[in-house]
Formats: C-alpha cells, structure tokens, sequence
C-alpha cells in the first residue's frame, strides 16, 4: 500500500517531511518584523544576521504571563512555508504552515501546535485558522491571537475572529 491508497508511507514518519520548504525569504522576515514594530512597539525585534538572516527573534515584556518575558522565533521561506513559535518559561505554542507528512489530521500543510507544550503529538495538533498564507496577514493574526490570549486567557488561541 502506498501513500495515495491510505497505507502506511515511510514518509508519514521521516523527521525530514516536517521541515520547511525553500531558502529562508529574508524579504518576508523584514516585513514581519515591520509588522511585529508597528503593532508592538515596545517588543524588541532582532534578526540574527542583517545581510542573511535565518530568524527573527521577537521579545515581549510582559508575554502572556505578567512577570516574564516571553518571545517569538518566526521563520519564512521562499515557498511561503513559515512557523512562529512562542516560548516563555512553561508554555510553548505554534502556527507552522509546511509539509507534515500527513501525520496531522489537518487540511493541507497549516497548522497550530496549542499551548502548553507545542506538542507535535498527532492527537493535539490543530488545523490552523489561517487560510491566506503571506507576511503580513499572518503576522496580525498571530500578533491579534496573541494579545487576545494576554488579555482572555489561552484557550482562546487559534480560534477565528
């Protein structure tokens, strides 16, 4: 059996079929980082390398927890695959859109891993609420789900407007 008769692929199980697709898009990260700086401002946004940079790092204090800081690590690719990963001590949470292996029982390749852990757990992973896939668009959608997880608690993450 085969990947297209619903068998078992070796594929559906290699680490490689989670990975984003294409070079790293250094254009899409500065224009998210314009994003994260116009509705953030007080977060501190860096890229680790101004000629060809790999990640944006964004730093928010508060995060969603009052007393720490918490930050966002977002990377694009030229295939328009990204993820946004949220991290602060004791919660984790993502939106990813690239290839899972069909490991996730998602429509296509977007994606959200809920709090608190991001678990890659096929069982907890979540289709993402992001049906138009560019920099700027998905930026507010995470910064707006963001704040609306600081203000209303997290289980209102990923849940459309």
């Amino acid at each position: 059996m085969g990947a297209d008769d619903g068998g078992d692929d070796s594929e559906d199980h290699d680490p490689s079929s989670h990975r984003l697709r294409g070079p790293i898009d250094a254009d899409a990260l500065v224009t998210t980082r314009g994003v994260f700086d116009r509705m953030l401002p007080l977060s501190e946004t860096n890229l680790d390398d101004p000629v060809d940079p790999t990640v944006l790092t964004v730093e928010l204090t508060p995060g969603v927890a009052e007393d720490v800081t918490g930050r966002f690590d977002v990377q694009w690719t030229t295939a328009d695959d990204y993820k946004y990963h949220y991290t602060e001590p004791d919660l984790d949470f993502r939106w990813g859109r690239h290839p899972h292996g069909r490991t996730y029982d998602v429509p296509g390749d977007a994606h959200s891993h809920p709090p608190p852990a991001a678990s890659s757990d096929p069982s907890v992973v979540e289709p993402s609420q992001f049906r138009v896939h560019r920099p700027a668009i998905v930026t507010r959608g995470v910064i707006t789900n963001w704040e609306a997880a600081v203000e209303n608690g997290l289980e209102v993450l990923n849940e459309p407007e």
